[in-house]
């Protein structure tokens, strides 16, 4: 074969990540190549989100639409990528908005593809992985912070793992609206900026010193605005330094109010919240003893790609973080991995019928792997207990949404029969998680008698809100704890309007 006649390589598929953050929305859009992620299309825009919130953490109208427009500009770009290759993650302001999921109802339909909001150390996980696959590979630890509008991530891990992670509230945005709010600019006020930075750090200082880190990396905007001024002053010396953090702060306190703000190396868009990240920053050297710290272009949007193609290969974290909670759990796993199996046989049969979709079958076997979780509490009420330990842990991989919904299906897998709570489960996902919990529940009911095998061919069918088993002939006869268990099940489904054959 000729070279002309050698048939070109495919081109992956495109991916895009869009990081809604408290002070700007980022979206990345790139390919998988050669094991790396290759970025074919960056977009940034302020829309300072976390400024809207008012005294009682609702988002004002004007935020609100900024945070829509943002996104619709964003969509334009998305056409042709298919959904599954698409993630879109809200974070600090999205987590505390009041109105959040009203906002997150709206941005669904505008970009059509899933919406997640993280906890803060899930937060912290992804934008470690960001900067890990950003940087060249060292031995020790690394630690690396990320100050974003609305919170702060703090990180030590070691090459791509995580090893410590954890997320503060303070943030460039909400730090000049607590100290800066009237845009003046005071000596006073930023020291009292920097000590109230270094009081929420003492709550972790002792930990993060006491693991230790060889390397300082900051990433995200606040970092890349302080390393350009520091450079374009004459002040960077081979890193960010205290001493150089501290000549900043000396040519930031000759102006008196945001808006006169006029340092080289600072873009006027970023001039408002300057003052309140750079006292963040110092306190995070002072009350650290951090000495030098880098600047990484890779964060959370990255991380977030790097989670995805993990998610569509066999490295999916949350598998890890699954098989994790079964062995701190102490969950018999044979028994687990039986319901699993019969759960998503069924989910097999009616997936189709039911509109169910892909990622209910991962939230159907991930809810069947930990419904018994709650068992190293206490027997007595386990199936709360375990959902109380899935919507409050901190899972890595996981979002707020998935751990609410694994949390409502383990509570509702036994017992009274409950419909997702609206306050945990979108309005639009009531329907098919509520569907998940019947499969699991006739799963769970099928596997009672906990043996090993069971040698019984079942054929689920569905019709709407009807259910119909179908068994071989005989089994009735050989089964008669399963058919009272299904008597007692068809009972309390009725009181929630579905209908269940036998």
């Amino acid at each position: 074969m000729t070279p002309s006649e050698v048939e070109p390589t495919p081109e992956s598929p495109l991916m895009a990540a869009i990081d809604m953050g408290s002070n700007s929305f980022h979206m990345v859009v790139a390919r998988h190549s050669a094991g790396e992620i290759r970025p074919v299309q960056k977009l940034a825009e302020k829309v300072m989100l976390a400024s809207g919130l008012n005294d009682t953490n609702e988002l004002d109208e004007k935020a609100f639409q900024r945070g829509l427009e943002c996104l619709r500009r964003f969509a334009d770009c998305l056409e042709g990528i298919d959904p599954k290759f698409v993630r879109c993650v809200g974070t600090n302001t999205l987590r505390q908005a009041t109105n959040g999921h009203e906002f997150l109802r709206q941005a669904r339909s505008i970009l059509e593809c899933p919406i997640e909001v993280v906890a803060g150390r899930e937060e912290a996980r992804l934008i470690y992985l960001g900067v890990s696959h950003s940087l060249a590979s060292q031995d020790g630890n690394r630690l690396v912070f990320d100050i974003g509008g609305g919170s702060t991530e703090f990180i030590i891990g070691r090459n791509f793992e995580p090893i410590l992670t954890e997320s503060l509230h303070l943030g460039c945005v909400a730090y000049r609206d607590l100290f800066f709010k009237d845009g003046k600019i005071t000596p006073a006020r930023f020291e009292e900026a920097v000590i109230r930075a270094r009081v929420e750090l003492s709550g972790i200082d002792f930990e993060y010193k006491k693991l230790g880190w060889d390397s300082a990396v900051g990433s995200s905007g606040t970092v890349k605005a302080i390393k350009n001024g520091l450079i374009e002053n004459g002040w960077y010396d081979d890193g960010i330094s205290l001493e150089g953090l501290y000549k900043l702060r000396d040519r930031l306190l000759q102006f008196d109010c945001l808006d006169d703000i006029d340092v080289a190396g600072i873009k006027q868009d970023r001039r408002t919240v300057f003052p309140s990240g750079l006292a963040i920053l110092i306190g995070i050297f002072e009350q650290l003893n951090v000495t030098k710290a880098y600047f990484s272009d890779g964060a959370m949007r990255e991380g977030i790609l790097y989670d995805m193609l993990g998610r569509h290969q066999p490295e999916d974290v949350r598998e890890r973080t699954i098989t994790s909670l079964q062995k701190r759990c102490s969950v018999d796993v044979s028994h687990a991995m039986r319901v699993e199996a019969t759960a998503l046989q069924f989910f097999n049969q009616v997936k189709k019928d039911w509109d169910l979709g892909v990622f209910s079958y991962d939230w159907l076997s991930w809810g069947a792997r930990v419904h018994e979780v709650g068992l190293m509490v206490s027997h007595s009420g386990y199936h709360k207990h375990g959902a109380y330990l899935l919507q409050y842990s901190d899972l890595s991989g996981f979002t707020r949404q998935d751990q609410q919904i694994l949390a409502t299906l383990v509570l509702s897998h036994r017992r009274r029969l409950r419909e997702p709570d609206a306050q945990l489960v979108p309005v639009h996902l009531h329907k098919k998680v509520f569907r998940l919990i019947l499969l699991l529940r006739l799963s769970v009911i099928y596997h009672r008698s906990r043996r090993e095998t069971i040698n019984l061919d079942c054929q689920l069918k569905v019709d709407g809100s009807k259910i119909s088993m179908h068994f071989p002939a005989d089994w009735r006869a050989n089964h008669p704890l399963l058919v009272a268990e299904l008597e007692q099940e068809r009972d309390m489904m009725a009181r929630t309007n579905i209908e269940l054959v036998f």
